[in-house]
């Protein structure tokens, strides 16, 4: 199956040199200097597993037009500036690794919905300081047909990406899956951003927890406005943090942050990854997104509504904001 991909960073790297490795015709679309460097470096992968392998890679993302699939691994600000160059061929069939739900309605608008495929990804990289991708969570990525149930096409490429190392199945409620996902993260997201702490940090204090259980509520209020039943697999779901009294989902976030001490101390969201790195985050497709839908749809979500510009002004200051080592040394 000839596979673009788009976006070459962390997922986009690790994604390529796996189909690539296992046979499959692949191509990447890259910015200026990460496709130079790829060009000449190959796609290098460490952690999980060890891969260099050559593909090639573009700058224009009209290469994608001749595809058979398309995996969309861009940041969601840069969906604007990229998906529209895209004229795909008949039967095209795309997904995207991104963060949150709207993601889905982006490749909608160039694909068609008949074109596109829902996806949750629990897979997790990060870029290292000389270009490689080091591949730390290969837990699981859900594709799914945004209808429901189980396609032929869904389970074919679900195998396509399981036999070339990714851990993927294919779901029957991928509208699900992704919006549970997207209710757990839009607390976390601003929780890290706001505080600019570890995730432990914010969910293990008091008043970062009862943030974090409120935002909660306020996600599954807007998850049901929409009609969409949330999932509770996990460690901890946005639906078991708006249960009962808020002092259970409290409770719930506080221990939550304990384990993530004990098990993953030095865990940040991508957003305050990006902000530590001067770089924009995806504040509008993740934060915003959901605020304009409560709109839409008459709801009133307080917190939610307060956090959308704080974390706005917060991402626009980006680096300004991040301390400088000298005054890391100090604190």
């Amino acid at each position: 199956m000839k596979t673009v991909i788009l976006g070459a960073g962390a997922l986009g790297t690790i994604f390529a040199a796996h189909l690539a490795e296992a046979g499959h015709e692949v191509a990447v679309v890259a910015r200026e200097p990460r496709a130079s460097l790829l060009r000449r470096d190959g796609l290098r992968v460490r952690g999980l597993r060890e891969l260099t392998v050559q593909v090639p890679v573009h700058t224009d993302a009209s290469v994608a037009d001749d595809a058979e699939l398309v995996i969309n691994a861009l940041k969601t600000q840069q969906n604007p500036d990229v998906l529209p160059a895209i004229r795909p061929r008949k039967g095209a069939v795309a997904f995207s690794l991104q963060n949150g739900v709207y993601k889905d309605a982006e490749l909608e608008a160039v694909f068609g919905r008949e074109g596109v495929l829902g996806a949750s990804a629990m897979i997790s990289g990060e870029v290292d300081a000389d270009g490689a991708a080091r591949f730390t969570l290969n837990e699981m990525l859900l594709v799914g047909e945004m209808g429901g149930g189980i396609s032929e096409r869904s389970a074919r490429i679900a195998k396509l990406l399981q036999d070339a190392g990714i851990n993927t199945t294919a779901s029957p409620d991928i509208r699900g899956v992704e919006w549970s996902k997207y209710a757990l993260f839009v607390p976390m997201f601003c929780l890290a951003l706001l505080t600019r702490q570890p995730s432990w940090r914010f969910l293990a204090d008091p008043h970062g927890a009862e943030s974090m259980a409120t935002l909660a509520r306020e996600m599954v209020r807007l998850a049901a406005a929409e009609g969409v039943a949330l999932h509770r697999e996990g460690s901890i779901s946005a639906a078991a943090l708006a249960d009962g009294e808020l002092a259970r989902g409290v409770a719930l976030a506080q221990a939550w942050g304990e384990r993530m001490k004990a098990n993953a101390p030095g865990h940040k969201v991508s957003a305050l990854q990006d902000l530590e790195k001067g770089r924009s985050t995806e504040v509008d497709a993740i934060v915003g997104h959901a605020v304009r839908r409560a709109r839409t749809l008459g709801l009133q979500l307080p917190m939610l509504e307060s956090c959308w510009p704080l974390c706005s002004a917060v991402s626009a200051l980006g680096a300004a904001l991040t301390p400088t080592l000298s005054q890391k040394e100090k604190v």
